[in-house]
Parts: C-alpha cells; sequence; structure tokens
C-alpha cells in the first residue's frame, strides 16, 4: 500500500498544474470489425492535421482484396465521432509477387498486418511480423517481417529485414515489425525479436529515406543512416530483443533513445534495455526478479510526473504473488522507473489484483 500511495502522490503532483479528461464509462464509443479478424489487436490515434482524429485499428487476421491472399491483415481507420465508421487504409493492393509463373518470391497469405500500428501527426507505420519471402540463394520460406509507411499521401514498403543476411542465424527469422515506434526525430524503430537465433534485434531508419529509397523493384533496400544492434555470443540466443519498443530522452541530450523489452533475457528473468538514439550503444538495462514472469513484454514511456524527465513502465503479465494463504497465484506486474536529475531511476512496483488477467501486458 505505501508504493502504491508514492504512486498516487506523483500522479496528483503531475496533475496538479494541468488540465485532464475523463474516460466516459458510461457512453462508450464503441467499434467493430469482420468477425474473426482480430479486429482491435492493435490501435493507436492518428491526427493528420489539427482539425482531424481518427482511430486506427489492426485487424490482422481479415480478409483483403489481394488477389489469391488468405488472411492478408487489415489496418482500418474509424472516425472519431458520431457514426463510428471503419474504412480500410489500402497500404497494399497487390497479391503475392514472383520470381517467375507459378514460383512466388513472397507469401502475404496469413502474415498478420496489422499486429502492430503506430502513427505520427500525417504518418502511419503498419507491420505484418508474419510475412514470409523466399531467399534468393537457398529458395527458403523465411518470416523475415514487412511493414508499409504512409508519410503524407505516399504509401511506401519498408522490409529491413528481407535482406542477404539470411537464415536463423541471420535475420531470416527476424519477423521484424513486431513492435514498431516512431521518434519525434524523423526517424521509425522497429523490432524483430527472431533475429541471430532469436536473439532478437533493434533497427531503425529515417523516414525521408525510407521514402526516397522505396522501388518496388527492390526486394533488399540499404538505408544509409540505419542504426542497428549486432548479433553478440551464443549465450544471448532466444532473449527476443525487439519483443516491445518505445522512445524517450534517457540521457538529455534532446534525442529520443530506444528502449526494449528482451522478456526471455538473464536465464527468463527478462531484461529491458536502452540504447543510445545517436548510435545505438547500450546505456541502461533493467532486469527483472521472477524468472519466467516476461518482464519486458510491454514497455512504455512518458513522463508521469511532470518534471520534464522521462519515465519507463515495465509490464510483467506473468509475474505470481503469494495470496493471503501463501500459495502462488499469477496477477501480473508493472516496474515504473522514474528518471531522477541526479541521474539513475527510482522505481515503484504495482502488482495486479485479479488472478489471470496478465496486469502488465500493454
Amino acid at each position: 500500500m505505501a508504493r502504491l500511495g508514492t504512486l498516487l502522490l506523483l500522479l496528483g503532483a503531475a496533475l496538479a498544474p494541468g488540465s485532464a479528461f475523463n474516460l466516459d464509462v458510461e457512453r462508450p464509443a464503441v467499434y467493430s470489425g469482420p468477425a474473426g479478424s482480430y479486429f482491435g489487436f492493435a490501435v493507436d490515434f492518428f491526427a493528420p492535421d489539427p482539425f482531424s482524429t481518427y482511430l486506427l485499428v489492426g485487424a490482422p487476421k481479415a480478409n483483403t482484396t489481394q488477389h489469391n491472399i488468405v488472411e492478408g491483415g487489415q489496418v482500418l481507420k474509424c472516425n472519431w465521432n458520431s457514426n463510428r465508421n471503419c474504412q480500410p487504409i489500402v497500404f497494399d493492393a497487390t497479391g503475392n509477387r514472383d520470381f517467375a509463373p507459378n514460383d512466388p518470391l513472397e507469401f502475404k497469405s496469413h502474415q498478420w498486418f496489422g499486429a502492430s500500428v503506430r502513427s505520427q501527426n500525417d504518418k502511419i507505420l503498419a507491420c505484418a511480423p508474419l510475412y514470409h519471402w523466399r531467399t534468393e540463394t537457398k529458395q527458403e520460406r523465411e518470416p523475415v517481417g514487412t511493414c508499409y509507411l504512409l508519410a503524407g499521401s505516399k504509401f511506401v514498403e519498408y522490409a529491413p529485414c528481407r535482406s542477404t543476411t539470411i537464415d536463423a542465424d541471420g535475420q531470416g527469422f527476424c519477423q521484424g515489425g513486431f513492435s514498431i515506434d516512431f521518434t519525434k526525430g524523423d526517424r521509425v524503430l522497429l523490432g524483430g525479436p527472431g533475429s541471430f537465433y532469436w536473439q532478437g534485434q533493434l533497427i531503425s531508419d529515417r523516414v525521408t529515406e525510407i521514402v526516397e529509397k522505396y522501388d518496388s523493384k527492390v526486394y533488399s533496400t540499404k538505408y544509409d543512416d540505419q542504426l542497428a544492434t549486432r548479433p553478440a555470443s551464443a549465450a544471448f540466443d532466444d532473449s527476443y530483443l525487439g519483443y516491445s519498443v518505445a522512445v524517450g530522452d534517457f540521457n538529455g541530450d534532446g534525442i529520443e533513445d530506444f528502449v526494449s523489452g528482451v522478456p526471455r533475457a538473464a536465464r527468463t528473468l527478462g531484461m529491458v534495455s536502452i540504447y543510445n538514439g545517436k548510435n545505438m550503444s547500450s546505456m541502461y538495462n533493467f532486469t527483472g526478479e521472477q524468472m519466467a514472469a516476461y518482464f519486458g513484454y510491454s514497455v512504455a514511456a512518458t513522463d508521469i510526473n511532470g518534471d520534464n524527465y522521462t519515465d519507463l513502465f515495465i509490464g510483467a503479465p506473468l509475474f505470481m504473488d503469494r495470496s493471503s494463504d501463501g500459495k502462488l497465484q499469477e496477477v501480473g506486474q508493472v516496474t515504473i522507473c522514474l528518471q531522477q536529475a541526479s541521474g539513475g531511476f527510482q522505481t515503484e512496483k504495482l502488482n495486479g489484483f485479479e488472478i489471470f488477467a496478465r496486469f502488465g501486458s500493454s
């Protein structure tokens, strides 16, 4: 209770000088999508101009009009007004591309497009982490993942893991776009938890370069200003770096840094790592305290207490706590890391109270 009281005091201090809003629990806005489409799997707001606000909704198992594609997945744009109308955004209207007749290059069926979606101003990034392609050298189907970027009125594909670095020891199982975010400085951040024998990987590229270099006839694009983590020793296999991502300034240089959950690191204790937004060098590491709690399953970064320092939230939805009878029960946990002016972090922990509710999943 003491820790919860501390958090409530911090929230009160943050809200006191500003304004707030309440969610309307009596008259909620309800949106519906196609049955079985997993409508609502990912959501975000979209405000392309000061006068327009929409809700973006991912439906990764939705069927589309793409030729010969089954459950290609969709992202829908829903009106933020009384009619609650939702329409799919057509990022990609094409079927599979082929090397030759009846010899497909890629496999878009069941690709889970819309499993992740993020927006910033007039830009939208949406991804299909289970997109497969047939490598040019070994002719294997590998789940490299792909994304589509809407910048203004232009749609381009962004698939940084569709590279010549194939197989499980490279980016062949990257599942790029499993997690994504935008920075304020014209960059996207992409997580690929399957790279390098599932060590995982973070990749960041500039939006302007993604748009300028896009060519539908080029399958593997190299970006000049790319920042990316590299493979480590075998001790880091099966860690899942890139499982979740967020951005925020954690060293005071005015440039947003990269945060990633690594839920199977440290012998499944889980970790969250912060990388420098200038060069992808390691800055901070947080380690979970309970095995298999999936510490780092979700991460979020914001200034929660109004002190102009970015704070960090870490979800561990499988965390177990003891009940009054001494038995362990799965309740989930969220760790709040408050960035201090002197450096470092002050941490608080919040446990869930509903068994199997997976508190901390998002």
